[in-house]
């Protein structure tokens, strides 16, 4: 048997044989790069019409729930695999949708007859072509875009990927040499299992970085391990470089999807000053945070050079934005605190799903985190939050034009301190909208219904794929508007004693039709509740 290894196979067989899964980005929405610009300057086309362009779009599963929920806007997707465009291309069929296309093309090939776009999205495909097709990519970006478009490239970058990149070269050496993405999968996942072995009892400090980097690597699914690690390219760049090729093929780096990543005070005090002294513009400054935190991915932002960035923000912008925030009140036992004194100058701490917190004495940006907590996880026009909030608190005529200019000021300021430091607030440019609470009979929407009887994930309303459980899987496509409780109870209890859901109690599974059905009973309102809360209920 030959030790020769084999050619790995081209970019468009290797995702026509293993296709990658094709799910939401919300940070990709023109809702969020819509903020963005804003935020630093910028006069971006309204979200509700738009021309959007993805490359590399797979099977549509970031695209087609935009097309879903903004029918005034145009989309139009390419990507080589054959197999993927045919996927999505059925799903835009079934649900009649006119205004996004997918088309079977190479990136090179795309020119003028494509017409201009207000957002270009390139998700995990820059680090992952040839130079030359990364050139392409900032070509269209400079001349299809229209004058306040915005492109979302993401890519890997350096100082991170020198030792993830390093795994990946051991992964293909060891994994070239079979013929099949099936088995090179197989081999990779045997040599990371190898390697993490090796290491266990080991504490120098190589072994300590390996560790970390295969754990991050073997949880991964096997299309996210081949595409990812196991194509031909993946070439990281540090971003000066990225932001320099840019710039030469007239275009402006304006930001990150992630805006809070800009934020030099986010690293303290001292570091902040000593890193205004090293830096003498933004991208130094970039380059510089990414040196601190072993940044190793990046999605970053490009205008035409014609458009200044402004990076200092505005406030005021904040009027033309919407918001939104899941965080809660706190009290010092770190518990959810559920009376708040919106009128006094008391200290009051807020907190998000992922930790982070915020205190504020500020009634008015009380009152606000109290509005928006009432229509979680929906938005509010900025406007809208802060009238809502002076009438909570009293004082002064919201209507008042001196009232409303103080308060913007006040409250601007405030929320937009938490969006850029911490996540406890969105800022999106559209409204979004949907059921807070299940109704007689629920309706879900179409597409997540549809979802839910394919795939392990489903398209929420924030453009955020919500993973569901036993339960809810089924319960999803049975909420179509037609059925109340006792009916979906009924439906339910059918499938679970059919073997095709699993209800126990107390860890025992229940096979008796009237045991599923009392517990199914016990449970229905909570799970359409969560499923409310994720956003995913029109009526």
């Amino acid at each position: 048997m030959s030790n020769t290894p084999a050619a790995i196979p081209p970019v468009s067989a290797t995702y026509d044989e293993v296709p990658y899964d094709s799910h939401p980005f919300a940070q990709t929405h023109p809702s969020r790069l819509y903020v963005v610009g804003t935020l630093f300057g910028m006069r971006p086309t309204p979200v509700q019409r738009c021309r959007v362009l993805e490359l590399g779009c797979a099977g549509g599963g970031n695209l087609i729930p935009m097309a879903d929920y903004l029918p005034d806007s145009e989309f139009v997707g390419i990507d080589l695999s054959e197999r993927q465009i045919k996927t999505g291309t059925a799903v835009v069929d079934k649900f009649g949708l006119k205004n996004v296309a997918l088309r079977r093309a190479n990136i090179l090939d795309i020119d003028e007859s494509f017409g201009t776009f207000d957002y270009v999205i390139a998700h995990g495909v820059f680090s992952w072509v040839p130079a030359k097709v990364q050139d392409k990519i900032f070509d269209i970006c400079a001349k299809l875009l229209t004058p306040n478009g915005i492109a979302y490239l993401s890519y890997n970058t350096y100082p991170g990927w020198h030792m993830r990149g390093m795994i990946r070269d051991m992964m293909v050496y060891h994994s070239s040499r079979f013929t099949t993405s099936q088995l090179r999968v197989q081999q990779a996942r045997a040599l990371l299992d190898f390697l993490a072995q090796s290491v266990r009892q080991d504490n120098s400090a190589y072994a300590l970085l390996l560790k970390q980097e295969l754990e991050n690597v073997r949880n991964q699914a096997d299309h996210y391990l081949l595409h990812e690690h196991l194509e031909e390219v993946n070439e990281p760049i540090y971003f000066h470089q990225f932001a320099e090729r840019a710039r030469a093929k007239g275009l402006t780096y304006l930001g990150e999807a992630r805006v809070g990543t800009m934020v030099t005070g986010n690293f303290g005090p001292e570091i902040e000053k000593t890193l205004k002294m090293l830096a003498t513009d933004q991208i130094q400054a970039e380059q510089y945070m990414d040196f601190l935190r072993n940044r190793m991915f990046r999605e970053s932002l490009l205008c035409l050079n014609r458009v200044q960035p402004n990076w200092a923000v505005n406030p005021e912008c904040l009027r033309v934005l919407h918001v939104s925030s899941a965080a809660w009140a706190v009290g010092t036992d770190g518990k959810p605190r559920q009376q708040v004194d919106l009128k006094s100058d008391e200290s009051v701490a807020y907190r998000s799903a992922s930790g982070l917190s915020m205190s504020t004495n500020r009634p008015l940006l009380k009152a606000a985190m109290q509005v928006l907590g009432q229509i979680q996880p929906g938005t509010m026009p900025f406007d809208v939050v802060r009238k809502q909030s002076r009438e909570l608190i009293g004082g002064a005529d919201s209507t008042d034009p001196k009232t409303i200019a103080e308060d913007t000021q006040v409250l601007a300021i405030g929320l937009l301190n938490c969006y850029m430091g911490s996540d406890l607030i969105e800022l999106h440019g559209m409204p979004i909208t949907f059921a807070r609470a299940a109704g007689p009979k629920p309706t879900a929407l179409p597409l997540a219904r549809y979802q839910a009887e394919r795939q392990p994930t489903v398209t929420n309303r924030r453009h955020e794929a919500v993973r569901m459980n036993d339960l809810d899987r089924h319960l999803l496509p049975l909420l179509d508007g037609t059925n109340d409780r006792p009916a979906l109870i009924q439906k339910l209890t059918k499938i679970a004693t059919g073997g095709l859901m699993n209800v126990q109690k107390d860890g025992v599974t229940l096979h008796d039709e009237k045991d599923v059905t009392t517990a199914l009973t016990s449970v229905i309102d909570q799970a359409l509740a969560n499923i409310a809360r994720s956003g995913l209920l029109i009526s």
